[in-house]
């Protein structure tokens, strides 16, 4: 995957929506990013890659002090993972659980490769940016560090000694607060940044190890994770467009396959492929959304008003879709919803 690709890929919207309880300059968060400041905090859509990474730049003036994110991260590591953090509580052994993180975040936290790895008595779970992220470096790479360490930290009895955080560039500004958030020593200019624990830990038994509840988060992992999970869901938000189209007043004007993915912030050559990896395409989703509403409008709207609502070029043109659609006149179906809303009334 290359760095445009990275660009237009979606991802949950969890962590610009948490920046609402840490930030009040919501438009300074979301500048740039075409996501509404005011409704940031109900936000219902993923966003992309690119709009991630703009927020996180874009609160970097905003910090209260430069270890803000590991004092948010810190607060916030085992809660906004969705089924991940479900599979990592009720894993049979810490080293499930990290096998866990390292094989499911990237479909949460696609601009990081996480890799394993064991040799000379070690497990490194490391963490690399798929591409130059720039001055957020430290802050993308230093949490999910933390989110690993705390999980490690929750798991393992006693202390850390043996385990050890190693990152790929030099000291920061606020290198003597490591010592606040890792129990265990940081160093620098390393080729990798990674999280390394003695191997043995891996075995570590989860005293709340739950089978069905393991069996269960895997399986919505798995799931979240796929693809068809990602078509699915813009294939319900392109209904949601069109919809919203279709209900307003005036003629109705069906956005344009750029108008969509201008609102759902990706390219237009995803949202089809999106669609096409869900086995249907623009067309005939349209098509299908304008059929629903077709029916809706006959019931109370002659045949000429409807084909006008909808946007054809004359009442001809609607009859001759509209029993492409249902096999039948629109007289027929009115007739038809006419009789069947007279038999409801008679029960």
């Amino acid at each position: 995957m290359n760095l445009s690709e990275l660009k237009r890929t979606l991802m949950p919207n969890t962590y610009v929506r948490l920046l609402t309880q840490e930030f009040s300059d919501l438009a300074a968060v979301t500048a740039g990013t075409g996501i509404p400041a005011t409704g940031l905090a109900d936000y219902p859509h993923p966003i992309t890659v690119a709009q991630h990474l703009r927020c996180i730049a874009n609160i970097l003036p905003l910090r209260r002090s430069p270890d803000w994110h590991l004092q948010w991260g810190k607060r916030m590591a085992e809660n906004f993972h969705g089924p991940v953090t479900l599979a990592c509580l009720t894993a049979p052994t810490l080293g499930d659980g990290l096998d866990v993180l390292v094989k499911y975040m990237p479909s949460r936290v696609p601009y990081l490769d996480w890799r394993s790895r064991q040799a000379d008595g070690e497990f490194r779970c490391e963490v690399v940016p798929r591409f130059d992220v720039g001055a957020v470096r430290a802050m993308v790479i230093e949490v999910p560090l933390l989110v690993m360490h705390e999980y490690v930290r929750v798991m393992h009895p006693g202390p850390l000694t043996g385990a050890r955080i190693e990152l790929d560039y030099g000291a920061t500004e606020y290198r003597a607060r490591y010592a606040a958030y890792f129990d265990c020593p940081v160093s620098f200019e390393h080729p990798v940044s990674a999280l390394v624990i003695p191997r043995a830990w891996r075995a570590v038994a989860n005293l709340d190890f739950d089978a069905e509840a393991w069996r269960v988060a895997l399986t919505r992992c798995a799931a979240s994770a796929s693809p068809a999970a990602a078509a699915e869901d813009v294939v319900g938000r392109v209904r949601d467009l069109l919809q919203e189209a279709l209900v307003a007043p005036g003629r109705v004007e069906l956005p344009t396959v750029a108008q969509v993915a201008a609102r759902l912030h990706c390219s237009a050559r995803t949202v089809i492929r999106r669609l096409r990896a869900a086995g249907t395409s623009y067309q005939a989703l349209s098509d299908a959304e304008r059929m629903r509403r077709a029916g809706e409008l006959l019931v109370s709207h002659r045949v000429q008003d409807v084909a006008a609502r909808l946007g054809f070029a004359d009442a001809a043109s609607f009859r001759k879709a509209f029993r492409r659609w249902h096999a039948c006149t629109p007289a027929d179906w009115r007739e038809a919803a006419s009789r069947q809303m007279q038999n409801i009334a008679n029960k």
